[in-house]
């Protein structure tokens, strides 16, 4: 049943029908791309069973209906869903049949929950970072500090490349210069 199955690219395959009802019982699937093809109907409930998607591509086909509420499916971008003219809902612009719009005081109150949780997710990822960044860099200087024979072996090993190349540049210069020398 493909439970452990972590990508799947079926893109481009002239591919005509539903997309299977039980596609969520491949809960590690981390990628998947069902676009151009010819896909119809709606997107399978069992989608909101996809906690580990990070990319989603199911552009240019026939899907219609409401892109379902949970989990990842709205935090995609519009494109993800492009070329389904029967969709509906966010994170396209366009209301499904039957929604009744928001007052604006709602959408406001939204947008401002929306703009903080924006603004603790980029703080967070900023912390992260400079913490990857300093773990990183120290995890290759440190060692390059602390071990003298891993110092040596690498500058030794960029002294060897920068001569390597300057030998090579020269030796296809001084072959150039004879190809391309005029004889008399």
């Amino acid at each position: 049943t493909l439970a452990a199955l972590a990508g799947l690219n079926l893109s481009r395959n002239n591919l005509t029908g539903f997309i299977p009802y039980n596609i969520g019982h491949m809960k590690m699937l981390e990628s998947l791309d069902l676009s151009r093809n010819h896909l119809y109907g709606r997107m399978p409930a069992s989608f909101s069973n996809l906690t580990f998607i990070s990319y989603m591509n199911l552009s240019f086909n026939n899907l219609s209906g409401k892109i379902l509420q949970s989990t990842q499916l709205q935090t995609f971008d519009a494109s993800v869903y492009k070329g389904n003219t029967g969709l509906c809902s966010p994170p396209l612009p366009n209301h499904c049949p039957g929604d009744a719009v928001s007052p604006n005081v709602s959408t406001d109150k939204n947008s401002a929950e929306k703009d903080g949780e924006d603004e603790l997710i980029s703080v967070g990822f900023y912390i992260s970072l400079g913490f990857g960044f300093c773990v990183g860099s120290w995890g290759v200087c440190g060692t390059l500090i602390i071990k003298s024979s891993w110092r040596h072996a690498y500058f030794q090993f960029f002294n060897n490349m920068n001569d390597w190349i300057c030998v090579t540049l020269i030796v296809f210069m001084a072959r150039m210069k004879r190809r391309f020398q005029v004889q008399d």
